[in-house]
């Protein structure tokens, strides 16, 4: 009665052993179970081996089943090992070759287990105490256990090291299930030490295998091989997306609550444990992608109690830098409101692009034939009356004014464009200035104010044309228009360090400081009337702030009141060759 006892609880064990390795085994696919489910194979074989050798008579019975005992034993160590990798990421450290060339050595140190009767290069002595089979190990057998022992620690280590990480409520149940885990190592340790408690050892080995009752439950109440360590729980309830985690085979393992209602037409149930393929049938490119587990982004229209829906879906692969990977992760962003307000914005800017083509072709060609006219009057003026050369010329003022703000508009608006595109090249800066300034000759002497270019004939910049006269005719008007009759405007150029900095300066009414400083603010569009009463929109500086942004440079002010203002802005030096 009492050598039944003893059996029964091994036999007891070694059932619970079994259970844990069918659960294992179910999830097998899940990232690190595959070899966490191999390491509970071998337990099992340990666990029988144990109790077939204690029922055993003969000496050659006994060491058959003791070598089978440390067969498993061996390789529990690599099992363990890739276990720790697999479950850490460390794909590369498992690529097929190397797993093999591991394994080969335990193998061969097997091997060395079963023929040690020849080379007794493991064992001096095998006897029998009685009913117990006592081994006497060699130093080098010794010493490789003691590699193998200190090889489990540091997966141990590790393992603890990562279990710190992870979210509280499933450290506490993961570092449960690694102490259990250790104890049946740390028996083996204590016989290793004292080979003479190896026969009241030995079925403690195998009576460890109850605590597999309690790794089990730890195991099936938390989740533990479905949700570590790649999606967990607590993300997936306290995102506002949506999320579905699906597993290799096309099953959904896990989702939230802002998921389901997509799927509410799809039939009765919850969605864990049902298939894409039912699931995803509506939406075949996301089906698809799952199914490949790779990585996408798709948009994906759906009915919600009525009301149509817009989501982003972007699909991430579980493991995705391993060559097994392990299924998806799908997260969903529901974009309706957003795409309704681009529908908007798409509305209104072609609104704006309508109104635009009339403001450039139904109100600036008009007033460009207009200004055609005023030049022949003026070229006439002398042989006018005195109060008929002063019609022309507050005419020809409010024209040119108005012809201006409609040109700084539709640059402005050119500016803005998305995808505009600058042709810069090398140009003679020179050239350039002055031709610009002969345009706005016209301007000038209507306020008797002389235009002086000081620019070096070979300083060059790299710039695109068209941007470099706009600016420089935006900067020069300014600075007529605060100018007084009779003054002077300066338009000087210097190199910098590879730049060209270009200053546009006059002698006129000047600004505060603080006002200076916010003249290129895009959220500021004001003006003040100039020294003849010219009007502005305040869009001149805004447009050349922004072309100068595009050509790579920079633009500030410097003023005071009374004293002018100096206008400053910096372009790449060129090189004429």
């Amino acid at each position: 009665m009492n050598a039944t006892l003893p059996n029964v609880a091994m036999l007891v064990s070694v059932c619970l052993m079994l259970a844990f390795l069918g659960y294992a085994f179910l999830h097998r696919r899940e990232r690190g179970i595959r070899y966490f489910a191999w390491v509970m194979v071998c337990r099992v074989v340990y666990a029988g081996s144990v109790m077939l050798e204690i029922t055993s008579g003969s000496l050659s019975a006994k060491l058959f089943f003791r070598n089978l005992q440390q067969t498993s034993l061996l390789f529990i160590v690599p099992l363990v090992l890739f276990f720790t990798l697999d479950l850490l990421g460390k794909e590369n450290a498992l690529r097929r070759l190397r797993v093999s060339l591991l394994l080969s050595l335990f193998a061969l140190w097997s091997l060395l287990v079963w023929t040690n009767p020849l080379h007794r290069l493991l064992y001096d002595r095998t006897i029998l105490e009685g009913a117990h089979l006592v081994i006497g190990k060699t130093v080098v057998a010794i010493s490789f256990n003691i590699v193998c022992y200190l090889l489990l620690a540091a997966c141990v280590f590790f393992l603890f090291v990562y279990l710190r990480r992870i979210r509280p409520d499933i450290r506490t149940p993961g570092l449960l299930l690694l102490l259990c885990g250790c104890i049946p190592a740390v028996v083996e340790v204590v016989k290793l030490t004292d080979p003479a408690l190896t026969p009241w050892i030995l079925p403690a080995s195998v009576y460890c295998g109850f605590l597999g009752m309690a790794m089990l439950w730890i195991v099936i109440r938390y989740r533990l091989f479905s949700i570590v360590p790649l999606a967990r729980s607590i993300v997936v309830e306290t995102m506002r997306e949506g999320i579905l985690i699906v597993n290799r085979s096309g099953s959904v393992i896990d989702s939230n609550k802002y998921v389901e209602p997509l799927f509410a037409g799809s039939g009765t149930g919850p969605l864990a444990e049902r298939q894409i393929a039912e699931l995803l049938a509506p939406w075949p490119a996301w089906l698809r992608i799952c199914e490949r587990m790779e990585a996408g982004e798709l948009e994906i229209d759906a009915l919600e109690n009525g009301e149509a829906r817009v989501y982003s879906v972007r699909v991430y692969p579980l493991a995705p830098r391993g060559k097994d990977r392990q299924g998806t992760v799908s997260v969903l962003f529901d974009i309706t409101d957003k795409q309704r307000r681009l529908e908007q914005i798409v509305q209104l800017n072609q609104l704006k692009d309508r109104l635009f083509a009339v403001v450039s072709h139904d109100i600036r060609d008009p007033l460009a034939v207009q200004l055609s006219l005023l030049e022949s009057l003026e070229a006439d003026k002398p042989m006018l009356g005195r109060d008929q050369q002063d019609a022309i010329d507050a005419l020809s003022g409010q024209v040119h004014n108005t012809y201006n703000m409609i040109e700084n508009l539709l640059d402005w608006y050119r500016s803005q464009k998305d995808g505009l595109l600058l042709h810069p090249r090398a140009l003679r800066l020179a050239n350039e200035v002055g031709e610009v300034c002969r345009m706005l000759n016209i301007k000038s002497e209507f306020k008797r104010i002389a235009i002086f270019v000081e620019i070096e004939g070979d300083l060059a910049v790299y710039a695109d044309r068209e941007a470099l006269a706009l600016i420089v005719r935006n900067l020069v008007t300014n600075a007529i228009k605060y100018s007084h009759p009779g003054g002077s405007v300066r338009v000087h150029a210097a190199r910098d360090a590879g730049l060209v900095v270009v200053s546009v300066g006059d002698r006129g009414v000047g600004m505060a400081e603080d006002r200076a400083k916010v003249l290129f603010d895009p959220m500021r569009l004001d003006s003040t009337a100039g020294t003849a009463g010219e009007r502005g929109t305040g869009l001149g500086l805004q447009v050349c702030r922004q072309f100068v942004k595009l050509s790579g440079g920079q633009i500030w002010a410097e003023s005071a009141p009374g004293q002018g203002s100096t206008f400053y802005f910096t372009l790449p030096e060129a090189d004429l060759g």
